[in-house]
Formats: C-alpha cells, structure tokens, sequence
C-alpha cells in the first residue's frame, strides 16, 4: 500500500495553477528543466517570513512618487538599516537583509540618471487582483504606475533581485549571459504589465506599452518594449495554456516533504 504524501508544514500547495510574473518571465527563457523547477516551486512554496528587500523597495518606491525626489529621505533609510546591522544582539539573516538593502538603495542612486525616471508621472499603485491568462492566475505587482498625456497609462517594475548577478563572475561571456538572461525576463515582464493594464478594461486610462518599463538596479538600466512586442504576448499566452495542462501533474520533490 502507497504511503501518501505529507508536505512539510511550512510550504503551501496551490491547487489552482497559479504564478507570479517573475517566475512566468523566468520560465518562458528556461531549457525544460529549468521550466520544470519553477513550476514546482510555484506550486508547492515556501512563502518567506520577510519579504527581501522590503525595506529598500519601501523607501524606493516613496522616493520616486515624491516630485521632489528627496535623497535626504533615502539617507534616513540607509542611517536606520545601518544601525540595525550594527546591533550586537542582532540575528544574521536580519544583518544580511540590512546590509542588502542598502546595497540596493546604493545601486539605484548609482544608476538613477540612465533610468530616466525623474521626468515620469509616478504614483503607488493600489494591489491588483490576479489576472487570468489562458487558465492561470498570474500575479502582476507594478511598483509604479506612469501617467501619459491623453489618459495613456503604463507601469513600472523595480528590479533589485541579486540573482543571476552579473557581476558575480569574472569571464566576460558569463556576465554577457546573465545580463541578458536579466533582460530578456524584464521584456516578458514588461509585456505582462501591458496585459495587466489591459484588463482593467479602461478604468485606469488607455493602456500604453511604451509607458511599461522595467528599470534594473544590477544592470543600471530601463527596459522597455521589445521590438517582437507582439510575438511575446502570443508567447505568454501559448506558456499560460501548457502550464495549466501540466498544473495537475506536478508532483512534489523530496525537499517539500515532511520528514
């Protein structure tokens, strides 16, 4: 007789097929088994007990809605991450993700001019619901949203994630690989914002592509649209309906299993 299998308490199955956008990005540039771990790990998950990164894409996210574009305010962030880094009595992984922070708000400020992002119109969007595409519930979380003359609407992502960091190697082709393993996921995600937007069904303004960007604080640069637009959408919904077909047959792997 088969033993069932028991997921270990902390991880959480999805039963509905059901991705964020960075993972779906991430899955349309994978080999298959690449593909295949994404989809298992989006599947059976490990939600994080904080959020990476929280601190500097809280403080980011105010800065760059402030007309005023305040850096003092962004010091204050950094001088407090600092000061909990120092505590004596502080946990590690609460070091490490201080110390992370500020090294993302440093990045940012860095490459703040080539993103071009001062001359926008940026507010805080409100959290959208999920967006079904082809059958799966693709969660979509803009950072920004950007106003255009003419009722046009776009929205931007903040890409601060570390990995695949491309200055974490030394042979020039490797980092030319991970940079562009970066791009290429932050063109499907900018598609993914565009659909975000679109369906909506105009109570934002008209949705407009150029408007969507994903500005990437390792690479120092705004991605926009990419000039096979169209055929990345036909992509996106092509991978949607595979992934609901094989949503059902995903099993879980060792690791997520109660010992």
């Amino acid at each position: 007789m088969a033993v069932p299998l028991v997921l270990h308490p902390a991880v959480r199955e999805r039963r509905e097929a059901r991705m964020s956008a960075t993972a779906l990005a991430e899955y349309l540039i994978l080999q298959p088994d690449g593909q295949e771990t994404i989809l298992h790990d989006s599947r059976f998950s490990r939600p994080p007990i904080v959020t990476a990164n929280g601190d500097a894409m809280r403080a980011l996210r105010a800065y760059n809605c402030d007309p005023r574009r305040d850096t003092i305010a962004l010091d204050r962030v950094k001088e407090a991450l600092n000061q909990r880094a120092a505590g004596w009595d502080v946990k590690p992984k609460t070091r490490d993700e201080a110390l992370r922070c500020i090294e993302s708000i440093d990045l940012f400020l860095r490459h703040e001019n080539a993103f071009g992002m001062r001359a926008m119109a940026l507010s805080q969007p409100s959290q959208f619901d999920a967006i079904d595409i082809e059958g799966v519930l693709v969660s979509v979380r803009p950072d920004f949203l950007v106003s255009g003359g003419r009722d046009r609407i776009g929205a931007g992502l903040l890409r601060v994630a570390k990995a695949p960091d491309p200055d974490g190697c030394k042979l020039d082709e490797t980092k030319r690989r991970r940079g562009e393993h970066r791009r290429e996921m932050a063109r499907y995600m900018v598609a993914l914002l565009q659909m975000l937007l679109e369906a909506q069904n105009g109570k934002m303004g008209v949705p407009d592509r150029d408007l969507c960007f994903v500005a990437d604080v390792r690479l120092g640069e705004r991605i926009g649209p990419a000039t096979d637009h169209a055929i990345r959408l036909r992509s996106i919904r092509g991978a949607c309906r595979q992934i609901a077909k094989l949503w059902p047959t995903i099993t879980p792997r060792p690791g997520v299993l109660r010992k």
